[in-house]
């Protein structure tokens, strides 16, 4: 068979395979605040938060200081992302928690602030959807 034919073969399988329990929850759509963001501003860096993972790689944009690293799982309520830390380039950052909420967005540009665990600002940022 040849790679075309089986290419289609499966596209048609993938299209006409029956739904799921339709009393199955269906997935919700994924979150504006999700994807993948280039920092702007004072910061340069990136960061990518998909299906419940994130990276954030980030470091000041003059080139002042060393780029830092945080990976681990987040959830959104609403429009607040809460991120647990697994593994971090600062070691004493596994375990910790942080937040942020988008104060407003202009197309694919996002302003935000930054929150600790209980709440309080700890720093604000924007960035652009790549």
């Amino acid at each position: 068979m040849s790679r075309t034919m089986l290419l289609g073969a499966l596209f048609t399988v993938g299209c006409t395979a029956p739904p799921g329990d339709a009393n199955q929850e269906q997935a919700a759509p994924p979150s504006r605040m999700e994807g993948t963001f280039e920092y702007v501003g004072t910061q340069k860096g990136q960061s990518i938060l998909l299906g419940g993972r994130y990276v954030f790689f980030v470091g000041p944009a003059d080139g002042s200081g060393p780029m830092s690293a945080e990976a681990g799982t987040y959830h959104i309520v609403r429009d607040t992302a809460t991120h647990t830390v697994v593994y971090a380039t600062d070691p004493t950052r596994i375990g910790s928690v942080l937040k942020w909420t988008p104060e407003s967005w202009s197309g694919d540009t996002i302003a935000y602030v930054v929150m600790n665990d209980a709440g309080h600002v700890t720093g604000r940022g924007r960035s652009v959807r790549r």
